[in-house]
């Protein structure tokens, strides 16, 4: 995220920007997270969610990266 000196210095257009990516980026890091953890699993069942939310969390991260989502 941008420091708060830097951001009162860009346009608001840049600035939504910048948080679409660094949502989107962090998402992405969530996802890759559920992956790693459904590989660590040794049951199905659990593999299997952990990959759903792996899912769940690409997609928010796509939606951020369209300018759909992003946090604040």
């Amino acid at each position: 995220m941008l420091d708060r000196e830097m951001s009162n210095k860009l346009p608001d257009s840049i600035l939504r920007y910048a948080n679409m990516i660094s949502s989107a980026q962090q998402f992405y890091n969530e996802a890759a997270a559920c992956r790693a953890q459904a590989e660590r699993c040794s049951n199905q069942a659990d593999r299997d969610s952990w990959m759903r939310l792996a899912k769940e969390w690409a997609e928010l991260a796509l939606a951020a990266e369209r300018g759909q989502i992003f946090r604040r």
